[in-house]
């Protein structure tokens, strides 16, 4: 399988539903929660990808620009989008 069709067979999508125990004040999706989701379907789509373990190193940005009410089923979708490479962390670079 060529790296094309790797990063195709890895897309990841999840349905979940917004339950008033993941909710704020307002009624709609707590961010973190969002987050939390969306970090939990991106792991997925890498794992799938690379068929090694893999966790979130950063995240520069997320903006969230419409509230997601309480009773929504909502879409994940992890894509992956770009393939480097970086060091592995050797013992003594841990914390």
């Amino acid at each position: 399988m060529n790296l094309t069709e790797r990063i195709q067979a890895s897309e990841t999508r999840v349905f979940k539903t917004v339950f008033p125990n993941t909710t704020n004040h307002y009624d709609t999706l707590f961010g973190g929660t969002a987050m939390a989701m969306m970090d939990e379907v991106a792991f997925m789509a890498a794992t799938r990808f690379s068929r090694q373990m893999m966790v979130t190193v950063s995240s520069d940005r997320i903006d969230f620009k419409k509230s997601i009410p309480a009773g929504t089923i909502i879409e994940l979708v992890g894509r992956v989008k770009q393939v480097g490479n970086t060091r592995p962390l050797s013992g003594t670079d841990r914390n």
